[in-house]
């Protein structure tokens, strides 16, 4: 199995083998183990959802405890789907934090070279993407949701990477993590024509059904290889979101009213 599941302090994480083999701290975390209540029971890491700040703010000391990162440091983004990634150093470290209206705004991916820097973003259905240069000393965090593979974000963020960090793809390691499965992401005629029209290997991915349905890892992993990554350098979740109720968050199984999972990398 490409990944494994980490549990610390009542918190659990999936992480790949290939990552931290390569030397890289990270994870896509589960639901149990923080304080909140309700539809965002309990390890709920986002701002934006509905939940009590003060138990989204335990949430987030709780999984830097376990993992062994500095909250202050912490460092998120608002991703509104515009698909531009911040390179963060010393002055961004720590946005977004403490509060939602700190996180680096317009920015739907991060990546940095400064150890001790933790990036994170978060997930319901999306399959968070996290990208590690261990030649370079680099790390990215994004996700690949229905907006982010129209926009080609886990490729940008090589890219990126290769710009910024003068990182190699075919050097690059990466980890798709969990997400909603290919039978319950439904996606509109309209879309899955736009997802066809971007080449026969992304056609592939979409679902020939009565109900029109899209693989999101198997879209981030075509994009990534396009990118120029390797294909055995690439680590695929098994774990479907939707279906594993006891231990994620699902936007679309809740309806809409639920926590949010956290990708997170640090050097």
């Amino acid at each position: 199995m490409a990944t494994e599941w980490i549990s610390r302090d009542g918190l659990g994480w999936e992480q790949s083998r290939l990552l931290r083999q390569a030397g890289l701290r990270h994870g896509a975390t589960g639901r149990c183990g923080g304080v909140s209540q309700g539809a965002y029971e309990s390890l709920n890491l986002s701002f934006q959802t509905g939940d009590a700040a003060l138990h989204v703010l335990e949430n987030r000391r709780r999984l830097c405890q376990a993992v062994g990162m500095d909250l202050t440091k912490l460092t998120t983004c608002r991703q509104t789907g515009e698909g531009h990634i911040v390179a963060v150093g010393p002055a961004e470290a720590g946005c977004g934090a403490g509060s939602v209206h700190t996180e680096l705004a317009h920015t739907d991916a991060l990546m940095t070279n400064c150890a001790g820097l933790p990036l994170a973003v978060f997930t319901a259905d999306s399959a968070p993407v996290i990208l590690f240069d261990p030649a370079h000393h680099a790390c990215a965090v994004g996700r690949a949701g229905l907006r982010e593979t129209t926009t080609r974000l886990p490729a940008k963020m090589v890219l990126a990477m290769e710009l910024v960090y003068g990182s190699i793809s075919a050097d690059l390691y990466a980890y798709v993590g969990p997400c909603a499965g290919a039978d319950h992401v439904e996606i509109s005629e309209g879309f899955a024509q736009a997802v066809e029209r971007m080449g026969p290997a992304y056609a592939c991915c979409i679902g020939r059904g009565a109900r029109r349905t899209i693989d999101l890892k198997q879209t981030a992993r075509q994009l990534l290889t396009d990118a120029g990554l390797l294909l055995g350098h690439i680590d695929i979740s098994s774990s479907c979101v939707y279906e594993e109720e006891e231990r994620f968050f699902s936007y679309r199984r809740d309806f809409g009213r639920t926590g949010r999972m956290a990708a997170f990398a640090v050097l």
